[in-house]
């Protein structure tokens, strides 16, 4: 892999006989991460350590230092995480997370910078389009739309993180989705607004049935607008309304 290093979230691979750059888009995942209001923190711990098991299950003569094995508990929205659409349609307990298909994971994607608009207030449509333009940003039904707000920068501040961002209203969540957008994404803990408990944006991902991508890394540090792809990769988790993900942003030299 060129040019990587192991905390570089950036990687020139050959992909399909081509030179192809990966971003990564995923924040990781451990006790000390930032976690929504209410929802359940991250525990790790040990359930086989190297030693035990080497003491109880490996001959003493062999050469092999044992396993380990990690416990873990955590919420299906935890850290860089999509929304299955049950998550906010109580209508539709068939739309869990195993059941997002591959056409809306891996998609063409775009980027635009909403981090002029002030925490705690709506994105509108206008802040929206007025995005679009100054990236030059054309939507087309298929994509992922991913939204920088800023709120990546509080990571390390979890009062902030969890508090201080934009969120959708009601329009302009009704319009992106009016453009065929099978994926909305943030770095933000939410796509709602944290001032406006009716949470309009997740009510209108759940009339359309279009799951959304919430707490991403790095939007801002991919260097196009659009000409790329995303790859948003869920775990199969059976019957749950959400899964953390590995999010990565893809493109080829031209």
């Amino acid at each position: 892999m060129a040019g990587a290093r192991d905390d570089d979230p950036h990687v020139v691979v050959e992909l399909l006989g081509r030179r192809t750059h990966i971003l990564d888009l995923s924040r990781e995942i451990g006790p000390d991460i930032p976690i929504y209001p209410g929802h359940a923190k991250v525990a790790f711990w040990w359930h086989l350590t190297h030693d035990e098991v080497k003491h109880y299950r490996i001959h003493p003569e062999s050469r092999f230092g044992g396993y380990a094995v990690k416990g873990m508990a955590l919420c299906d929205h935890v850290s860089t995480h999509i929304d299955a659409v049950y998550h906010f349609n109580r209508n539709r307990p068939d739309l869990t997370v195993e059941r997002i298909g591959l056409e809306t994971l891996i998609t063409p994607g775009a980027w635009i910078d909403l981090s002029s608009v002030p925490p705690r207030t709506h994105i509108t449509r206008p802040h929206v389009q007025r995005a679009l333009s100054a990236a030059g940003v054309a939507l087309r039904p298929g994509m992922t739309l991913l939204c920088y707000t800023g709120a990546s920068k509080n990571w390390e501040d979890p009062v902030r993180f969890n508090s201080e961002y934009p969120g959708f209203d009601e329009e302009a969540s009704r319009w992106l989705l009016d453009q065929g957008l099978v994926n909305v994404g943030t770095d933000a803990p939410s796509t709602d607004n944290p001032a406006d408990t009716r949470y309009p944006n997740h009510l209108v991902h759940g009339e359309r049935c279009v799951p959304h991508t919430e707490i991403l890394a790095n939007i801002d540090r991919i260097p196009r607008h659009a000409g790329f792809s995303v790859m948003i990769l869920p775990l199969r988790f059976q019957g749950l309304t959400g899964s953390p993900v590995r999010a990565l942003a893809l493109w080829t030299d031209e």
